[in-house]
Parts: C-alpha cells; structure tokens; sequence
C-alpha cells in the first residue's frame, strides 16, 4: 500500500533562516504541490512513480516537488545528499528517506548539510534498481530553507518473518544505526570488493551464511531455495570515501593483531545511510563515524582460539592444510624453478610471494600454524611443484619447521617420488602447485615408496574447431607403519580442479550456478580417486581440498551418494584419459559410491566450515576415511585461522599499505587446517 499524501513540517528546533535559491526556483507555498518521500518511494521493490524505461532503469514522466530535512551527505564514492520525511507516513513497509545525486555537491552547494531543511523539483528515478531524485542540469531547481539539527538514525530492525532485503527496502536513503538488536553478523570479513571495487564487507541476519551445497545436493529445491535466501540476506558495508590500502576508515582501531574482525561479529554503534548500488544494499558509513573495536560484539567461542588440544587417549594427529601458493622460485629468495617456468625465472610463473620480505612472512605465518596444529602426518596443498631438493619448497618448509621443534623427535621429513614417477625426472606433474605429505619419523615409518594416483585430463576440440586440453593435479599416496601399532596407515592427500578453472565443460556452456566450473570433470576425479582408494587394505584416510562443498557431487560419489534415492544423477566428464589412455569417450552417469565417511560432517555437522567465498562459508577441505580407520577417530576440527579472518591480514603487502603483519597463524592461509585425532593403540 502506498503511504499517505502528508506534509513535511520543518523539525522541531530548526533555526529559520532566508531561504537561498541555488537556481531560478522558488519553493511552492501551497502544501498540495509536494510529493511525500514516502509516496514516491512506495512499498514496493521500485518507485510507482518511476515507469518509462531508461538504459539505467525507470524514470518518472513528470517532476515532484519535495521539502524535506538533508539527513546525510556524500561527497566522494556518493556524491549527493540524502532527504529525511521527519514525520514519516506511520507506514512501516515505506521508506521515509531518499537519496538526491548532485555530483559537484562538494564545490558548489556547501549549504546543504545535515539539518538544512530543502525544497526541490526533479524526477524521480530508479538508478541500477536503487530509487533516487534527479535533478535538471546545468540549473538544478533548488533551494536550502532553512537550518537545523541532523535528523537522529533510526535503530535498524528486520521484522518477525522478513528477510533483510525486504527490511533494508523499508530504510532505502535513510539515517540508521546498528547495534546487538539489530543481530547483523559479519558474513564476509573486510576484503576487495571487485563489483564496487573497493574495501569493504558484508553483513547478514543472525548468523552468517552457508554455502547451499554445503548443506543441501546441488539443483535440489533445498539448495535453490538458500541461494535465493542467502541473496536477500546481505547488507554490504563501506565507506563514503574510498580510502587508502589497508585502512577501515570507520575502525581506526583496526589491526591483524588486537584489533581484527572475525566472521560472526556484530558491529554495534555504526550509523551510515542506507543505499541500493551495484545490485546490493549498501550501508554507506560517512567519514566522520567511528566506532571502537569494544563496539565488535562477539561470543568468546567466535573469537580466536588456539590450536585444539589432543583428544584424551588419542596417539596419533593427522592434519590437512592448504598452504596459499608456498613458492620459493623467486631469485630474491633463491628456490628452483617450477616446471610452469619452462627454464626462465617470471612472475607469471610465480603464484606466491614476490619479494624475501613477503615470503619470509609467509612462511614465519605457516611455520606458526603447522607448529600449533602439532600433527604428526601432514597433507599439503599448493606448495610449488619444484621439486625435492634442499633447494625446493617443500624442502624449504620442513627445514624451517624443524627449526622451531625444540624437541628433535617432533621434527618432520617430507615424502620423495622415486624419478619413474615424475615428470621430466624432477616435477610432480605438470601443475606450478602440487601436494605434498611431511610426517614424524619418530613415530611414522614409510612402508614402501610413495605412489601417485593420476587423475583424469581432457583433451578436446573446442568450439572454435582448435585443439584444446585440461588437466588435474595427481594425487600422492603413501602407507606408514605406525610406533606400537601393526595394521598400516595410508594418506592420500588431493587437490581436485579448482571451480574458478576451464574445462570443457565451460567451453560447451556448462558452468554450474550452484558447483562452479568444472564440476563433471571433478566427478571423474571422484571415480578415479574412490576406485582406487577403495581397494587400499587398512586404515586408510584420504585429506585435502577437494574445490567442492559438503553436498556437491564429486564428495557424494566419494561417500554417501546413492543413486537410486537421489531427484538427479551425477554425471562424469567427457574426453577423459588418464595419461595418453581413454578413460572416458563420453561421460555417464554415476553408478555407486565408494563408501568413505566423512569425518568433519560426522563430528562437527553444519560447523564442519574451512572456506569462505563472496559472503557463504563452507568446507572444502576434507578428512575423508574408510570404515576401518573410521572407528578409531576421536576428534576432527577446523580451526578458523583463516576463513573467519580477513585476506589482508595475509603475507602480501601489495595492496595493504602500511597495515601491519604479524609473524602469528591468523591468516597464514585463505584454508583453514583439518585436524583429526586417532586413538590406534586399542585396536590392532
């Protein structure tokens, strides 16, 4: 329902003053000639006053008239002013504020600030799906009344039974402030911001948001149904003024080491005008708000934790950690070349540090997890594929390590691959990242040589009629004896292909909203993996960042999928070999699983979380084991090192000025670690 046709009484303590015409315009003085902010903003998701198409949206074939308070101005990223109807329609479901664009607000209109009572004639129009006034250029037809105190915000609220989109409509171009009631958590931590490219985060209702395919199967009504649900429960917060790298304009207090944001936050005190650009609602902090960060409301089991402590009665630890492109091949700090360099040394090549400083800090970060984790058996993810020498990174790793090990039978050595195993007598496969396993000898003996387990690669003629090819890193294999203990232990340890990659599954159009590109071609990892992980005697454990979540494909085939229950089947990739041999000419449907058991989901359920991508958490990571090994885990967690943090607390120094970083685990990764406990000795 639209709101009533009011009239805008100057506030309560306005000081009256003349009026000054900024143009040829005259304020009317018969009270019918206005328009009341909340009719032109109406109930609904635009304006009914804005309906002749424009390339941006809508606009209004006639002007409105509108008197109303400057509640907020803009002069940087929104450059303008906001009105505020201080007396309102009494509707709830119908904004009372607006946003007015006049880009040289700054130069030519310094009277119109907060308090200032305005009268102005523009159109109204709904801007990229946000509803504003625009005003006549050259001449805008406006004038300032009169001036008095900024309208207070009003304490922000979702209703009983509505989403924060709908709320957030029912504020659009209004002063607000937040605080414990208004139960806005921080969903994504403070990080670039590519579709308004700048620093900024985001903020969702209750808690923060999962990932649909974390807790629903891909395309289920389940899944579709959160996605749509978690696309209107976002509010994203920025700064009116774009500010320099590595600073939170309104936390002045922020720092990667006292004063972090964590996932789970909620920020109290922060007042900001709410805007829709850039297809989100925005909550737009002008440049004299601050808060502290006491003002960060936050549980003591959500801020940061150490490492977990060993299961009671458990002997054995096992961890799984993606380490964010460890890379040593810069000449600054003097590692092998990866195989992507083809002989010559170029930052292309090099997805890791660029400088000695840079990774020094890195690695004093990954040292400082590893370290806390105390695992005994390690699977590593993307450590340069440079080879095994002292000079590699892996090497590099596990001698820095062993540094910080004061007790010598806590100390590491890293798995070899035996030259018929490698590529060019050197790599591990063709990838400039590869996986890697470390154990202590002290406890851990390798029980024969390392094996790999090669996975699919597709070689296809792509739309063009050109020669294409896609590749997967292989994964690695190894069994142990174990100190006091007779049945062996086998890792696996995988980094299936990554849902940002190409494949021909892109090329034919194939992209999956909810799994990412590539999906099928991981399905063939899946088989790949699961066939001949199935056949290991023993107990067998299979650990590493499998690029998908809880309820996607490639994890279903490895665990619970069961085909004749499921609404959709899964499908492999087509043009598959592995190696030069055909392994599938034409994907099929998934027959079976192969029956491992998920560890984190059993322990930990929907808290089983290592990832966070674009405002939705989830895992990818992943301790996958066989019935065997099954019974004998006591303890499985993540620790939130890196997924609840923000990114620019990471080793890089590219784009975070002079913010300061810290030799501590918190954002050594954008992974968190998988820890699982074993209890052995009880069951030989």
């Amino acid at each position: 329902m639209l709101g009533s046709r009011i009239l805008l009484p100057i506030a309560a303590g306005f000081a009256l003053a003349p009026s000054v015409a900024l143009a040829d315009f005259s304020c009317p003085v018969d009270d019918e000639a206005f328009t009341p902010i909340p009719v032109i903003q109406g109930s609904g998701d635009k304006s009914p006053l804005a309906t002749i198409p424009t390339k941006s949206g809508f606009i209004s074939p006639d002007p409105v008239v509108v008197k109303a308070t400057v509640s907020g101005v803009g002069e940087s990223l929104n450059k303008g002013f906001y009105l505020l109807d201080t007396q309102g329609d009494q509707n709830p479901q119908t904004s009372d504020g607006i946003f007015v664009y006049l880009k040289d607000i700054a130069s030519k209109y310094p009277g119109i600030k907060p308090g200032a009572t305005v009268c102005l004639q523009a159109k109204v129009e709904e801007f990229y799906g946000g509803t504003q006034l625009k005003l006549d250029y050259p001449e805008p037809k406006l004038t300032v009344l009169s001036q008095g105190e900024a309208p207070a915000p009003r304490l922000l609220r979702v209703s009983e039974g509505e989403d924060l989109h709908h709320a957030l409509s029912r504020y659009e171009g209004m002063p607000v402030i937040l605080d414990r009631a208004s139960e806005l958590k921080v969903t994504r931590n403070f990080s670039f911001d590519y579709a308004g490219y700048r620093n900024n985060l985001v903020l969702s209702y209750r808690a923060p948001l999962l990932k649909p395919t974390q807790l629903y199967p891909a395309l289920s009504k389940e899944a579709k149904a959160q996605q749509q649900a978690n696309t209107l429960n976002q509010l994203v917060v920025e700064s009116d003024y774009k500010a320099k790298s590595g600073v939170l304009p309104w936390l002045p207090g922020w720092d990667a080491a006292q004063g972090y944001i964590r996932i789970g936050d909620t920020p109290s005190n922060l007042k900001g005008m709410v805007a829709y650009k850039y297809d989100q609602y925005r909550l737009i902090v002008p440049q004299e708000v601050t808060i502290g960060t006491g003002d960060l409301l936050r549980t003591p089991e959500n801020d940061r934790q150490s490492a977990p402590e060993r299961a009671p009665g458990s002997d054995l630890r096992i961890g799984s950690f993606n380490v964010l492109n460890f890379f040593t091949s810069n000449p600054e700090i003097g590692g092998a070349l990866n195989i992507s360099c083809n002989g010559s040394y170029s930052d292309s090549c090099n997805r890791g540090a660029k400088s000695l400083e840079d990774f020094q800090m890195q690695r004093a970060k990954i040292v400082s997890a590893i370290t806390q984790m105390d695992a005994d058996l390690l699977g590593l993810m993307e450590v340069e594929n440079n080879g095994f020498g002292e000079d590699s990174a892996i090497s590099n790793l596990v001698t820095a390590l062993n540094e910080q090990q004061k007790d010598s039978s806590r100390h590491y050595a890293f798995v070899k691959l035996s030259g018929k195993r490698l590529t060019e007598g050197k790599y591990f496969g063709t990838d400039a990242i590869m996986v890697g396993i470390l154990y202590r000898p002290a406890l851990l003996k390798p029980k024969g040589k390392a094996g790999v387990i090669r996975m699919p690669n597709q070689q296809y003629t792509n739309q063009a009629g050109e020669a294409a090819s896609a590749y997967q890193r292989d994964s690695l294999r190894q069994t142990f004896r174990v100190k006091g203990t007779h049945k062996p232990l086998t890792l696996i340890v995988n980094h299936l292909k990554s849902k940002g990659s190409g494949c021909m599954e892109d090329d034919l159009g194939k992209v999956d909203d909810l799994q990412g590109s590539c999906n099928e071609f991981r399905v063939s990892a899946a088989k790949v993996l699961g066939k001949k992980a199935a056949k290991i005697p023993g107990l067998v454990m299979l650990v590493g960042d499998f690029n998908s979540y809880a309820k996607e494909d490639p994890i279903r085939v490895l665990t619970d999928y069961r085909p004749a229950l499921s609404d959709r089947k899964i499908v492999s990739a087509s043009n598959t070999f592995i190696g030069d041999r055909v392994y599938e000419t034409q994907g099929s449907e998934v027959s079976r699983n192969y029956g491992f058991i998920d560890m984190n989901v059993r322990f930990n359920a929907n808290e089983a979380i290592s990832y966070g991508y674009s405002g939705e958490l989830g895992t990818l990571d992943y301790a996958l084991a066989n019935r065997a090994m099954a019974r004998r885990v006591v303890q499985v967690a993540d620790w939130h090192i890196n997924s609840y943090e923000s990114d620019l607390f990471e080793y890089g120094s590219k784009y975070t000025g002079d913010l300061q970083k810290y030799e501590n685990p918190y954002s050594a990764s954008d992974h968190d670690p998988v820890i699982v406990d074993l209890k052995l000795k009880r069951l030989h």
